[in-house]
């Protein structure tokens, strides 16, 4: 005959200790939160906000503007894919890189990223425009950061640290240059791509 199981108080005081540590452990060590601190309706923009925003901008095409969800760890990402038309320019590049990514925090409908705003870039061979060297400059990136160079193709990329991944990876300051998620939508800068001459 089969006896249920009993659990002596000893053996339930254990079990509910050993319950309770992990639980502890688990809360210190688990994943970052991707939920906003507070109530983020009426900041930030969404996604679809953005991205009318961006197939508003002359000579640039976005294929793809898309957070992610947490991975296993709970780390979060925003990638935005950008072209240039080949008939034109691109003025600033910098003031793109910086637009990107303050856009990239304002999204408010996906997850916090809290870990980078990932931004490639295909231009024009031989216009030798580099996300990731006006990255560096514009101080997304600590200075001594390295960063890939540009393809034969035009094409090239920079991963820049947000959240507590940026004070990791040396640009502290990004946290207070973002502000609380989500920020606010930026504006497009201004003459940020011109017709191409000749």
């Amino acid at each position: 005959m089969n006896r249920p199981l009993r659990r002596r108080p000893a053996q339930a005081a254990l079990v509910a200790l050993i319950a309770t540590a992990a639980l502890g452990i688990a809360a210190c060590t688990g994943p970052q939160s991707t939920d906003p601190p507070g109530d983020a309706s009426g900041r930030g923009q969404t996604l679809a906000e953005l991205t009318s925003t961006l197939d508003e901008i002359d000579g640039l095409t976005f294929t793809a503007v898309a957070g992610s969800e947490p991975n296993v760890k709970g780390n979060t990402g925003f990638v935005v894919r950008v072209a240039l038309d080949p008939e034109y320019e691109l003025v600033d590049t910098a003031a793109l890189v910086d637009f990107l990514v303050e856009a990239a925090w304002s999204v408010n409908d996906d997850p916090m990223p809290n870990t980078t705003v990932e931004i490639a870039y295909l231009g024009i061979p031989g216009d030798d425009t580099d996300v990731g060297a006006a990255a560096r400059e514009s101080g997304w990136l600590a200075p001594g950061a390295r960063t890939g160079q540009v393809a034969p193709n035009g094409s090239s990329m920079v991963s820049v640290p947000v959240a507590d991944y940026a004070v990791d990876q040396g640009v502290p300051e990004t946290v207070d240059r973002l502000g609380p998620w989500p920020g606010p939508a930026p504006a497009v800068p201004e003459d940020l791509t011109a017709p191409r001459e000749g």
